[in-house]
């Protein structure tokens, strides 16, 4: 095992999918030195605790003050930064890459490079993403040159990694589709409580982040609608606008710790999930190990974390019908926790950690 090894990951604004990677990857590899150009202040302690590293942040970038609704006008100086980073001591180099690009790194040529795509960036390609409006006239026609330039940077770049580990077969296929190339799946880590404790049954639940791409505003509409009891979970840009949304029947309880989570997931009917092309998605995952089953939207990683029927419902029409019809079967339709909870053993935390540490050291092992 190389002695110097550096993390490098995108930006640390939430506590999300890919920040969980991160941390998961700081425990296997501790005493790596984390680079993250982009961090709330309330997550830096957490990563310190973590690490018997360094942690490294672009402090110049970190002290903007740009609203984090606003954060994409930050690309290309994050771009710049990782073409800049300075990593020719390390031999090996993991990135933890999605819409900011952490896999552009330049690494020596003794160096080996890992990087886990959560997925190519959003905004570059055919997925939905927070900046849609790219893809509409007239920007589209006006910064035709641009992302035509970042398309085939970004194709460069993903060509000079040394192995690309995909967190679904559905970034798997995006990967082959705009890279040309092949990747390993190594599904994200999930905590399995040990006791799958007696749940209650008083909500629909709803964790996430308050985005556009997670379609929290048709969970609250089906809500609504069926005047039904939903728990909203998470923080984002998009709260105001919920709020605005939400009948009286919806409560909004802002971030909770992973630690405080297992009361939510205890009194919950079933989670609520309808993001848009999504890479993966854990929240299911996690929902499913606390024995919780899922009404879904039919699309993205979701398919590869639901089984329709037995542990969870799907709906295939982003509209609030399509939701309430699935909502009204679940209620016509009983789940076991016991199969939910089983379902998910197989991505617990303790075979992610076996997957990529085999994975690496097999890397590790080829000549450079």
């Amino acid at each position: 095992m190389p002695k110097n090894i550096c993390i490098i990951h995108d930006s640390f604004r939430y506590f999300g999918g890919a920040e969980r990677v991160l941390l998961a990857l700081v425990d296997l590899y501790p005493s790596a030195d984390i680079f993250i150009p982009i961090i709330d202040k309330k997550f830096l302690v957490q990563i310190q605790k973590k690490s018997n590293g360094k942690l490294f942040t672009a402090t110049f970038l970190n002290n903007l003050g740009v609203p984090v609704r606003q954060l994409s006008i930050l690309k290309p100086f994050i771009y710049l930064y990782w073409k800049t980073l300075d990593l020719s001591k390390y031999q090996l180099v993991i990135s933890s890459s999605h819409s900011f690009s952490a896999k552009s790194v330049r690494v020596s040529k003794k160096s080996k490079h890992v990087c886990y795509l959560h997925t190519p960036p959003r905004y570059l390609y055919a997925e939905f993403n927070e900046m849609v409006w790219l893809k509409k006239s007239p920007w589209k026609q006006l910064l035709y040159p641009m992302t035509t330039l970042a398309r085939k940077l970004d194709f460069r770049d993903a060509q000079k990694i040394d192995s690309i580990i995909v967190n679904s077969k559905n970034v798997q296929k995006r990967v082959q589709r705009y890279y040309s190339r092949e990747s390993t799946v190594i599904y994200p880590p999930v905590t399995i409580p040990k006791i799958l404790e007696k749940r209650a049954s008083k909500y629909f639940l709803c964790i996430s982040r308050l985005v556009q791409q997670k379609g929290v505003d048709l969970a609250i509409a089906a809500c609504n609608k069926l005047h039904v009891d939903l728990v909203i979970v998470g923080v984002g840009p998009e709260l105001a606008k919920l709020q605005k949304l939400a009948g009286p029947t919806i409560t909004f309880v802002g971030f909770v710790p992973d630690a405080k989570l297992a009361k939510y997931y205890k009194e919950a009917t079933a989670l609520l999930y309808c993001s848009k092309d999504e890479d993966l998605g854990l929240v299911p995952l996690e929902a499913q190990a606390h024995g919780v089953p899922v009404i879904a939207y039919k699309n993205g990683g979701v398919l590869e974390t639901v089984l329709e029927n037995k542990t969870g419902i799907f709906f295939s029409s982003f509209s609030v019908d399509s939701m309430v019809r699935a909502m009204r079967k679940f209620e016509r339709s009983t789940f076991s926790s016991t199969t939910c909870r089983e379902y998910v053993l197989t991505f617990d935390r303790k075979i992610f950690r076996y997957k990529m540490r085999q994975h690496i050291n097999k890397l590790l092992e080829k000549p450079s």
